[in-house]
């Protein structure tokens, strides 16, 4: 029996030694598959994809490839998608990695916002076709943490729910896929406006930073009769030039055959390179307008535009048929803009600045200082 022991305590070790490796061959097997990219087709797909769909809650976003390899808006009119933006949305979904396996039980997709259909809104379905007979790919993003940055993701036809490594831009909001910035002129480009009489003329020996309008920039001249007050014509003084070096919008659609502007809600700008009008109407609260480009030959070149909000110089004629053919929703700001400078108090009014003339004296010392 003894000379057993050996041979038993061998057998034992060499029992261990397999199961261990068995244990760790599985391990390895399941880390495997647990890794890799979330949704795999998109690496090869993603340039054969002709339209993407994104819906949450009620929110709806609908992107189509042209044949010319841009993107539109199909349910604004067709107008022209943010390119960046589609990009940044398709190779964020094929970059996903699979980070950690969560619950593949429906009644705790909820928690991770992956429930299709969701009553509270929170997911996000995005739906990618490549056109055809092919099936389209539809994902679901729930969840997103920042440190470190990672998606809670599945696929619409599997239940099965991850934590993936990685972010997506994937708002379905319609201002997002839209360039909304129209214009961003630096200052040296604007000559004069001129708004229900009111007109406002560069000082020839005006010099502005490249950025901002200075106050004196601009001398003002009434037209006779004119319902201009000395406050409201020097406020508009400043804040009228100063709309061609960003101009917005917040919607867009295509130009309608009835568009009527109306006086209150048109302004004219005279530019280096052309002649901008902004032809608008109120439409109950909302105040939608067009733009009527004139170039005029002389005007500085273009520039290339670099980040939204820097300043930019187009080319007229192209930013002239980039714009013929559709009608923008006014920012609010600007809309109150436009009222404020029409009524009795065109800016708002500071509050006193508080007495501070004796705040700094300290009270009288109430025992002599040793």
């Amino acid at each position: 029996m003894r000379r057993l022991l050996p041979i038993l305590a061998l057998l034992a070790v060499l029992l261990s030694l397999v199961a261990g490796w068995a244990i760790a061959a599985r391990m390895a097997t399941t880390t495997h598959q647990r890794q890799g990219l979330m949704f795999p087709a998109l690496a090869t797909l993603g340039n054969e994809v002709r339209s993407i769909e994104l819906l949450q809650g009620d929110r709806r976003v609908l992107l189509e490839r042209s044949p010319d390899g841009d993107w539109r808006i199909a349910n604004r009119d067709d107008y022209p998608a943010d390119l960046e933006q589609v990009r940044s949305l398709i190779s964020g979904l094929a970059q996903l990695e699979r980070d950690q396996v969560l619950t593949r039980k429906r009644e705790r997709h909820q928690e991770l916002n992956l429930a299709w259909p969701d009553p509270e809104a929170r997911a996000r379905l995005v739906r990618l076709s490549t056109g055809g007979e092919s099936r389209p790919v539809e994902i679901l993003l729930g969840q997103e943490r920042i440190t470190p940055r990672s998606t809670y993701a599945r696929s619409l036809d599997d239940d099965q729910t991850w934590r993936c490594r990685g972010g997506v831009n994937a708002d379905v909001d319609l201002q997002r896929w839209m360039r909304r910035d129209l214009l961003s002129l630096p200052p040296s480009e604007i000559l004069g406006a001129e708004w229900l009489g009111l007109q406002m003329v560069r000082r020839p020996e005006a010099v502005g930073d490249g950025r901002n309008i200075p106050p004196d920039m601009f001398a003002v001249a009434m037209a006779p009769g004119s319902p201009w007050t000395p406050a409201q014509a020097n406020a508009a003084r400043t804040a009228l030039p100063e709309w061609p070096t960003r101009l917005e919008f917040d919607d867009v659609r295509a130009a309608r055959p009835d568009f009527a502007p109306a006086a209150d809600r048109t302004l004219t700008f005279e530019l280096k390179g052309s002649r901008l009008v902004v032809e608008g109407r109120a439409e109950g609260a909302e105040t939608w307008f067009r733009l009527r480009v004139e170039p005029r030959p002389g005007g500085s070149p273009p520039t290339v535009k670099p980040v939204p909000g820097d300043p930019w110089i187009p080319d007229w004629n192209a930013f002239a048929a980039k714009v013929k053919g559709w009608e923008y929703r006014m920012p609010g700001w600007r809309v109150s803009q436009l009222e404020r400078l029409r009524s009795d108090e065109p800016e708002p009014r500071m509050p006193d600045a508080p007495d501070m003339s004796r705040k700094d004296r300290l009270p009288p010392p109430s025992s002599p200082v040793p």
